[in-house]
This record gives C-alpha cells, sequence and structure tokens, in this order.
C-alpha cells in the first residue's frame, strides 16, 4: 500500500523535471496615446504595460528606468511618463524590459506628429420644427478620439467607434455645435446649421 502512496509523488516529480526554463523576454506594449499620434511641441503623457510569467524586474525608455519601484517584481506592470514632443518629425522611442531571471527584450515604437485636425464633413442636414438631423462623417489622418454635441453649456458625446473615419447622425437644436477631437487632441468645429 505504501508503494500506491510513492507513485503520485514519482509522477510530481518526473513531470517538474520537464519544466521548460523561462528565456522568453517579457512582452510590452504602449495603451497611451491612443492610436500613437502625439500634437507637435505639446508635452505627451505616455503610458503602457510590461508582462513577464516570471515577473517584471525593469523597463526602461530611451535607456531611462521607468518601472515604479512598487511595481517591479509583478507579472503585469504598468509604467508611465511625459515627453515633449519636436515641433516636425517622428517620435521614436526604444522601450526594454528585463524579466526576474535576467531576460531582455526591446521594442522600438514611433509616435506620429499630427498637426492637422479632424475634418467634420455633413453630408445631409433636415430641419423639423426647432430641431435638426444632422447626417455625416468626420475624418482624421490618423484617429479620431471623439465627437461631442455642444447645446450651451452641455456636451453629449456620441458614441462611436474610434477609426480615421466616423459616420454620425445626431439630433440637435439651431446654434448647437459638433466637437471633434482627434486622437492627438486635434480640435475642431462646426455650429448648426
Amino acid at each position: 500500500m505504501r508503494a500506491h502512496l510513492l507513485y503520485p509523488l514519482l509522477i510530481i516529480f518526473a513531470l517538474s523535471s520537464c519544466a521548460r526554463p523561462d528565456t522568453a523576454p517579457p512582452e510590452m506594449g504602449l495603451t497611451e496615446p491612443l492610436g500613437g499620434a502625439v500634437a507637435p511641441g505639446r508635452e505627451v503623457r505616455v503610458q503602457g504595460y510590461a508582462f513577464d510569467p516570471s515577473g517584471v524586474a525593469s523597463v526602461k525608455v530611451n535607456g531611462q528606468e521607468v518601472l515604479p519601484p512598487e511595481e517591479a517584481g509583478k507579472r503585469l506592470v504598468q509604467f508611465r511618463f511625459r515627453l515633449q514632443a519636436p515641433a516636425s518629425g517622428k517620435v521614436e522611442l526604444l522601450l526594454e524590459a528585463e524579466d526576474t531571471r535576467g531576460n531582455r527584450g526591446g521594442k522600438r515604437v514611433s509616435l506620429v506628429l499630427d498637426a492637422a485636425p479632424p475634418r467634420i464633413v455633413l453630408e445631409r442636414v433636415e430641419r423639423e420644427g426647432n430641431l435638426y438631423r444632422v447626417y455625416g462623417r468626420v475624418e482624421d489622418n490618423v484617429q479620431v478620439d471623439r465627437v461631442v454635441v455642444q447645446v450651451g453649456d452641455r456636451y453629449n458625446p456620441l458614441s462611436l467607434p474610434k477609426e480615421a473615419t466616423v459616420a454620425f447622425s445626431a439630433e440637435v437644436p439651431a446654434g448647437a455645435v459638433l466637437l471633434a477631437v482627434d486622437a492627438a487632441g486635434n480640435r475642431t468645429s462646426r455650429r448648426i446649421p
């Protein structure tokens, strides 16, 4: 009977000796700015993450440590930093991460400098009493972040996807303003009618 108790232990020992060593570097990426777009000349808040099953020990951006000490050693870590975007060209970032076992990985990320505001294209405007039904689209060279209808001091966001071109329809009173904001924070507006 004692031999039957040893078999499960032998199987567990045999399986544990077959475990693969961790040789893969941490995975990493940016979650902000949306679409990788920034407005030229502005200070930009950048956020990202790194993941490794054995724990993340370090995250550097262009050689500077950005991992908060309280995040070190966790499997999924978040980091943030600020940078000043130049007036023209691209911003190149080198993300480097190291796990607790010494595996290192690097990733180059380009941020697009977007100085162009989105365009609001009205395709059709129908009047019914004091209300207007407005149909159109918002276009941007990178990504439309949000479209909002402003009526006086109230702002009503439209529920739209975050894409380079988004179609919309809205029912608004005369004098309402459509506001469109792209991923870099550039804005444009259009009064109805």
